[in-house]
């Protein structure tokens, strides 16, 4: 199998994954809200889910959105540009910006992660007696990876538009 066709497969199988992504991502989000037992279960520890009330489950839901958000624009920017690369589509501009996006939505994410945490843990316990409400952020290497990486493709996204004008420049010879 030559090189194109291994990129264009490999390319249709993450905007694939992605696009299950861009589905399956609020509805889980929305899920876990909805039913807050599953979240005990999906960590294996005990929380006591009947300290919320709809009002916290309301509010959990909708703030839950916001780092949600900045993911999903992040994905469907992936998305696009494997689209793009699935059709062959390698060297062009757009690519470039569907990187960058991607790239500053997981420095925005991985540099808000920590706060969104402890917003999470108040949420988690503003229903709780006095003394046992909580405030809890963490950075930890989680977050400073997704810093990193998102910089890298900063970097990565240059280099393509750098790619894409040696790419035009070539073709105006031809």
């Amino acid at each position: 199998m030559e090189k194109k066709n291994k990129i264009q497969i490999l390319s249709k199988a993450i905007a694939r994954i992605t696009t299950g992504l861009l589905i399956i991502l609020p509805v889980i989000s929305f899920m876990i809200w909805v039913k807050l037992d599953w979240l005990s279960a999906m960590f294996g520890q005990e929380y006591d889910a009947s300290t919320f009330n709809i009002k916290t489950q309301a509010f959990g839901a909708l703030f839950s959105l916001l780092p949600l958000s900045i993911w999903m624009y992040g994905l469907y920017n992936i998305r696009n540009l494997f689209m793009n690369y699935a059709k062959g589509r390698v060297f062009l501009a757009e690519n470039a910006r569907f990187i960058k996006r991607f790239a500053w939505m997981s420095i925005l994410g991985g540099g808000l992660a920590p706060f969104f945490g402890g917003i999470y843990s108040v949420i988690l316990s503003m229903n709780h007696p006095v003394g046992e409400r909580m405030l809890a952020i963490s950075l930890g290497t989680t977050e400073i990876q997704t810093l990193l990486l998102g910089l890298v493709f900063v970097v990565i996204a240059h280099v393509m538009e750098d790619a894409h004008s040696l790419s035009e420049e070539n073709n105006q010879f031809v």
